[in-house]
């Protein structure tokens, strides 16, 4: 975990450290919304249990705000992870090669990822403006706006993106992670 000095001296660093220390406020932030989702999903799911198994009365709202609440929860949740390099990671390859190699296959995946997560937000934010700009909902008993349900997406993605790099630059290295959540 970071010391108070070296929290204040990034806050204190230059407009890119201020911009960094921002970015990992928000994340932090984020990732506390979806362990809020995941404890909604969880209720939601009790209640519907409860609600179909012991009084025969299955609701219309549990399942579609489950489905919301779970896409939101992975987006929401994603920078942090990205950040923390605690997203899924198969290194079996990596662990094989010699430490030189290892770097160059680990920076490799790191610009491939930071790509794909930058285009990934660069296609989903379009077509949650689409969704706004033409006030598509979503086909559910319970219709709500589908750019609520979308807009998740293009921030987990454009952030772990930014993480990405932020590790190819050697802004976020690995002796200086906190864990998830810290």
């Amino acid at each position: 975990m970071a010391s108070e000095n070296e929290r204040a001296g990034s806050r204190s660093g230059g407009p890119l450290s201020q911009l960094a220390h921002a970015h990992d406020m928000v994340t932090k932030a984020t990732f506390q919304l979806a362990v809020v989702c995941l404890g909604l999903i969880a209720v939601a799911f009790c209640y519907e249990v409860v609600a179909r198994y012991a009084f025969n009365a299955p609701t219309v709202w549990a399942n579609p705000l489950v489905s919301y609440l779970l896409s939101a929860m992975i987006f929401l949740a994603m920078p942090e992870m990205t950040r923390t390099a605690q997203h899924i990671n198969i290194n079996i390859l990596i662990d094989a090669l010699p430490p030189a190699s290892a770097k160059l296959v680990g920076i490799i995946v790191k610009l491939i990822g930071s790509v794909a997560c930058l285009l990934g937000a660069w296609i989903t934010g379009t077509e949650t403006a689409q969704q706004l700009a033409n006030g598509i909902q979503t086909i559910s008993f319970l219709p709500v706006p589908k750019w609520i349900v979308s807009i998740s997406m293009p921030y987990g993605l454009f952030s772990s993106g930014l993480y990405f790099i932020r590790q190819l630059l050697g802004e976020v290295p690995a002796a200086k992670r906190e864990g998830v959540g810290a």
